[in-house]
């Protein structure tokens, strides 16, 4: 009897030693072996409840901190080995498991050349009263005399002496996104006068290496200015600065010319650019390049510039010959103008476009064009009726018979126009210059680009703008959460058969 007990107790000893064992080796092994595993079994799980008998696209699997407490007290052997391993998903997430726009430090926009400013783009786009109060203070605090410090024109210099570095810093592409894109290269023409600090943003913003871009700096703009544009500049195959130069004259024939300009080098170009789209220094983008795209392709060939028959208040603008007085501003004569030529109908409209390649090509070697352009050369502010003047006479690629104010590629707040909310930043000459309380309103327009930023007033709204670009960028299915309609399909002339030209 006392040798079974003996025995006995010498079992129940080896056991506990056996269990005791097991438990410290369970306690000391590492956790992260358990995470894999029940990362794993959740996988596996999905995996065989899906209907495909594979891992649905869009599944995210997380590991929680939960999952690491419950590894002290399930039991390892859970795991069942019939189930196939599975792979995290590497194809694109469905439209409804992308996340929100949450405001993204590591935006690629992000870089040490611009102030990066400490606040919730998110909560700015979404009027959180908390969140726009601090960041006006924030950038109320950093104004001296009136401007928020931007990078100086010599800074730029200094910046852009090493291409590569600058190129990389900045991170601007070096391939197309998309196929899409490759396939549909866009001209750009960009006039502009100061701050190469914020042509360069401009520049980053739209710059894509399909794509080409000319570059008109006004002829008066100081040297460091000019020698810092052209710095800017070389550092790119795919931009550079018209071959002839204008000293640009506010509502002046100059302006006009300086397009012109741009336009002719253009067609020199090897690029077999689809549209090209004029913006100021003072512009922004609303949309990605992708976006873009699918816009111009919803245009069917069309033109995108509006206009109407003159007003009684502007008729006068091309009825009278004008002169430059001495102080270099344009005045009146009593001298009136003779008939425009070809018998054009003189038309009113907006000095912004995309304009197809076939109209370019018209503007620069038709002899209606050329003359009606020389015609315009003693008028007031000529890009206002030059334009829409071509896109409503016949046979002109692109064009429109009809007067309308249809149009979808720039988006303006004037003071006198209620149509949209009032002006949240300030007015200058009666256009809004936009601060961050506009931006929601901003987001949800159609309009490829707006008018009128600036960045030593408010450079949150290009920061915002740049994060929400970078988004809808690696995020293209998104912009439908933000726009109602896009692309636009509704504009009056694009249910019109656009002759095409060439």
């Amino acid at each position: 009897m006392a040798g079974v007990k003996g025995n006995y107790f010498l079992l129940l000893l080896l056991c506990s030693i056996f269990f005791v064992g097991q438990y410290l080796i369970f306690i000391i092994a590492p956790r992260e072996n358990y995470v894999k595993e029940r990362t794993r079994y959740l996988l596996s799980i999905q995996a065989f409840e899906s209907k495909e008998g594979h891992l649905q696209v869009g599944t995210v699997v997380n590991v929680t901190q939960q999952d690491k407490r419950e590894s002290k007290k399930i039991d390892r052997t859970f795991i069942d080995k019939k189930l196939p391993a599975t792979k995290l998903p590497t194809t694109k997430p469905e439209h409804g498991d992308i996340p929100p726009f949450t405001g993204a430090i590591d935006s690629h926009f992000r870089s040490p050349y611009h102030r990066y400013w400490d606040t919730n783009c998110s909560a700015i786009f979404l009027k959180e009263r908390s969140v726009l109060d601090a960041t006006n203070q924030l950038i109320k605090n950093a104004r001296v005399d009136g401007n928020v410090p931007v990078p100086s024109d010599k800074n730029f210099l200094r910046y852009t002496r090493n291409c590569t570095a600058f190129r990389k810093i900045r991170k601007y592409p070096e391939q197309p996104n998309s196929k899409v894109e490759e396939d549909y290269p866009l001209a750009y023409i960009i006039t502009t006068h100061k701050e190469v600090a914020q042509v360069e943003r401009l520049l980053r913003a739209i710059y894509h290496p399909q794509n080409i871009y000319c570059i008109h700096p006004d002829k008066k703009s100081p040297p460091t200015y000019q020698e810092s544009i052209r710095s800017l500049v070389s550092c790119f195959d795919n931009v550079f600065i018209v071959s002839k130069i204008e000293s640009v004259q506010y509502a002046g024939y100059t302006r006009l010319q300086a397009d012109i300009n741009c336009m002719a080098d253009l067609l020199k170009k090897p690029v077999q650019w689809k549209y090209v789209m004029n913006l100021c220094g003072q512009d922004f983008p609303l949309k990605t390049n992708l976006e873009i795209v699918q816009q111009l392709k919803a245009y069917k060939g069309h033109n995108d510039i509006n206009g109407i028959i003159p007003p009684k208040y502007i008729a006068g603008r091309t009825r009278t010959h004008y002169i430059t007085n001495e102080k270099g501003k344009l005045i009146a004569t009593k001298k009136k103008k003779t008939p425009p030529p070809y018998n054009f109908t003189i038309y009113f409209g907006n000095a912004y476009y995309a304009a197809t390649h076939a109209f370019v090509n018209y503007v620069i070697n038709d002899q209606r064009a050329i003359d009606l352009l020389k015609w315009s050369e003693d008028t007031w502010s000529p890009d206002e009726h030059y334009w829409v003047t071509l896109q409503r006479y016949p046979g002109v690629p692109g064009g429109y018979p009809n007067a309308t104010w249809d149009e979808n590629i720039r988006f303006m707040k004037w003071a006198d126009i209620p149509r949209h909310p009032g002006c949240i930043g300030k007015y200058v000459r009666a256009l809004c210059v936009y601060g961050i309380g506009y931006l929601q309103y901003l987001l949800s327009q159609p309009y490829l680009f707006a008018n009128k930023f600036y960045y030593s007033f408010d450079p949150v709204t290009l920061q915002c703008l740049e994060e929400m670009l970078n988004y809808r960028q690696h995020h293209p299915e998104t912009i439908h959460r933000y726009v109602s309609e896009f692309p636009v399909t509704s504009l009056v002339w694009q249910n019109h058969a656009a002759y095409l030209g060439e």
